[in-house]
């Protein structure tokens, strides 16, 4: 991304909260915020780029955002590739905040889930 960084509008915003939430997949998110947003989640690559001003507040991720996703996933309304991808989203991309007195937790948690092999070893049930 070559242009200079701008802030995201109120949109966009709402698109990273939507995100959050499962209200759009990670496809939509790329295209709602195309030409801000570049990414690789493939299995041997997670790779990030923005051409956005960090938000400051940036979009809150909590404990309960992550037990959600789980229980979609368990549920089976999400795969386990959609989890991994929604994992890594939230790690690199950082619009995303959990500072606070979980987010070591946070980020530990955030950062088995965006580990494919981790499911293998029973991390997350599949």
């Amino acid at each position: 991304m070559k242009q200079k960084p701008r802030p995201l509008t109120a949109e966009e915003m709402k698109t990273l909260t939507r995100f959050v939430c499962f209200e759009i997949t990670l496809s939509e998110l790329l295209v709602d915020l195309r030409g801000i947003l570049k990414f690789d989640f493939t299995p041997n690559k997670r790779s990030f780029e923005s051409g956005f001003v960090v938000p400051e507040p940036g979009v809150r991720i909590t404990s309960s955002d992550i037990d959600r996703a789980i229980a979609r996933h368990a549920s089976g309304q999400i795969s386990r590739e959609e989890l991994t991808k929604w994992a890594t989203m939230l790690l690199l991309n950082d619009a995303y905040d959990w500072e606070g007195p979980d987010e070591d937790e946070i980020a530990g948690r955030l950062n088995d889930l965006s580990m494919p092999q981790l499911f293998l070893k029973g991390i997350v049930e599949q």
